[in-house]
């Protein structure tokens, strides 16, 4: 309802039938009020047309010292995301095999 632009009318078919619904469902109508509110509410900050072009960068988390570095795009349009240095498959992958190991006495690897 909130997210396909309808003309007024439209709107208000589409609220009634969504009410009817959960009428229906014996869902608590102040709860689906609220759930109406609330995106409403979000989506009159968020107007369209209103979009700035937001540049995302990332950094190598090495330590709590690089979130004060970050800080300091806070107010800029730049976005940062943080990388860790190692990843889940480093932290899973089977340990390499020395490669230096003693060879049978047959001398078959």
């Amino acid at each position: 309802m909130h997210y396909v632009p309808l003309n007024p009318e439209k709107k208000h078919k589409e609220w009634e039938i969504i009410q009817t619904i959960t009428n229906n469902n014996t869902f608590p109508k102040h709860l689906l009020h609220k759930i109406n509110r609330q995106i409403q509410h979000k989506t009159d900050r968020t107007k369209p047309g209103k979009k700035e072009n937001k540049f995302w960068t990332t950094f190598n988390y090495y330590s709590p010292k690089i979130r004060k570095i970050t800080n300091l795009f806070k107010n800029t349009n730049i976005t940062i995301a943080f990388m860790t240095t190692t990843t889940i498959h480093q932290l899973v992958k089977p340990a390499i095999a020395d490669q230096t190991l003693d060879h049978e006495s047959s001398g078959i690897h």
